[in-house]
């Protein structure tokens, strides 16, 4: 194993660690009888891994080999690794404590809309696609990066689906307000 290959085991170990302490911490019962949509992290978390295994395995067979030098690559990779990590973790601590891997709101939840959330609705998942095409690049193979973003903008997508009802919900027009002057995951498009 390469410096560069254990750099990124341990990154990946470290972030995978700190998103279980970030789940342990935030976690809260849910009593809907249809809860299980308001539990998606376990699907996340599913899609997550199953990603990663068929990613690191396609980028074996190298059959969609990104044109790019390797060292220059993995610079670039990290640099990205550090902007969705940096994106996600500040858009967790901008919600302070109405953050929540269960998506539901509070009774006395407050719209966050300063920081990340000035911009965009779902920053966290925002950072986490961009650390997942960083590990993508650094894979060096499209396919890798196809199979790593295209299951979690799925899943995300479908929770983004339940939060945003939720918060429609107990927001009412605020949030639709909200909506009109933000885009859902990516500044000026989507």
């Amino acid at each position: 194993m390469t410096s560069i290959q254990q750099l990124w085991l341990l990154l990946g170990s470290s972030w995978a660690m700190l998103e279980m302490a970030i789940v342990y911490k935030t976690r809260v019962p849910c009593n809907r009888p249809d809860r299980q949509k308001y539990r998606s992290e376990q699907l996340i978390w599913l899609v997550v891994i199953a990603s990663l295994i068929l990613a690191l395995g396609v980028k074996q067979l190298h059959l969609a080999v990104l044109p790019m030098a390797y060292l220059p690559r993995q610079a670039i990779a990290l640099v990205l690794l550090a902007i969705g990590l940096g994106l996600r973790f500040y858009a967790v601590a901008s919600l302070g404590r109405f953050f929540s891997t269960t998506a539901m709101t509070q009774s006395r939840h407050v719209l966050i809309d300063y920081g990340p959330y000035h911009v965009i609705r779902h920053p966290a998942y925002t950072g986490l696609l961009i650390s997942f095409f960083a590990a993508g690049l650094a894979m060096g193979d499209l396919l890798a990066i196809a199979l790593l973003l295209c299951p979690l903008t799925y899943v995300l997508n479908q929770r983004i689906l339940v939060e945003e009802q939720g918060l429609i919900e107990h927001f009412g027009q605020v949030y639709g307000a909200y909506c009109h002057r933000t885009q859902k995951l990516i500044p000026w498009l989507y």
